[in-house]
């Protein structure tokens, strides 16, 4: 796929500076205005696993076009700065305030006029006290915190569910990250959907079946293991008790369903509904895994929490330029 520059644009108020999510298989460029609100999108299939290091310089000016100009600051986050990506930017500790994240960003040195900014990913530990990791989840979470700073100002410590190939759980603190944990839930039911015997010879569907998913859900919080669970959805087939187009979404409840129960044993029971950050799709499968656990949730498309975040920062920064100006 080549690169699109059809903008889809929503506004002709002035553009104020240009967010990219670079990924491992997408790029994507939004023009944002002073408010927030995306005046053009352009993206293609230049994800960083396909590129080396030379090359990003390249494809992002392709992409861009008529956007690079000197007066249009950019600021990327995701895996364009990870190692293998543009520039390896070293990761920030925690604990850390979200909102600290802009005194990190890490400017590259680039011939296009646009100043460049990667957002730094965060380094920490997670419930069981082992080295953890995440890019472009904390913009998404800085973005979130702004979303929720306009709907719930007095919760300080909520809880957000990052679904993906590799699920991220965060608890927040007074706007600080202490710890985060990591579940590679997406990536292990990827590989039991289309490569184990569990569902060999069974359809597949583009259509949810809710009620196979939440008997998933209820076998992940019996007795056994999530080994002895992933087993049961061909034994439960072979034995009758689902049908042959039931097994793929009961196999997604029992692998969603541990990602949850397992994550939950060790965060403090939140009081307010958890933030699920993602696509709507997965994160309707979570939002039911919660409720199965009695727990409420609201959702935030990792887009609009991306575009939140790199708004945040690159407001944060403006500030800070204009301090450090006045301050000669």
């Amino acid at each position: 796929m080549n690169s699109s520059k059809s903008d889809i644009c929503n506004s002709d108020e002035q553009a104020h500076f240009i967010a990219v999510d670079w990924g491992t298989t997408n790029l994507r460029a939004f023009l944002i205005n002073k408010n927030g609100q995306v005046q053009a999108q352009r993206d293609n299939d230049r994800g960083m696993l396909e590129l080396d290091a030379c090359e990003f310089e390249a494809v992002l000016s392709d992409l861009l076009g008529n956007w690079l100009t000197p007066d249009l600051p950019i600021y990327m986050a995701g895996m364009v700065g990870s190692r293998g990506g543009w520039e390896e930017v070293p990761y920030q500790q925690c604990p850390i305030q979200l909102g600290d994240l802009s005194k990190h960003l890490y400017w590259l040195k680039t011939s296009l006029p646009n100043p460049i900014a990667i957002v730094p990913g965060l380094q920490g530990v997670g419930v069981a006290g082992l080295q953890d990791v995440m890019r472009g989840e904390e913009t998404q979470l800085l973005g979130a915190i702004d979303w929720l700073e306009a709907r719930h100002p007095s919760d300080d410590n909520p809880v957000f569910c990052l679904p993906g190939t590799h699920c991220k759980w965060v608890q927040v603190e007074g706007g600080t990250v202490s710890q985060f944990s990591t579940s590679i839930t997406g990536e292990l039911f990827a590989q039991l959907n289309n490569e184990s015997s569990l569902v060999k010879g069974l359809p597949k569907s583009d259509v949810f079946n809710e009620v196979a998913f939440n008997k998933g859900v209820l076998a992940s919080q019996q007795a056994g293991g999530i080994l002895h669970h992933l087993f049961s959805a061909r034994s439960r087939f072979v034995c009758g008790e689902l049908a042959s187009n039931e097994v793929r979404d009961y196999l997604s409840g029992v692998v969603i369903g541990h990602d949850v129960n397992d994550v939950l044993s060790s965060l403090s029971i939140p009081k307010s509904p958890v933030i699920i950050i993602g696509s709507q799709e997965l994160s309707e499968r979570y939002a039911l895994a919660l409720l199965s656990r009695d727990l409420k949730s609201e959702f935030l498309s990792a887009n609009d929490a991306s575009i939140r975040g790199l708004k945040r920062l690159a407001n944060s920064q403006i500030i800070s330029d204009a301090v450090s100006s006045g301050a000669k």
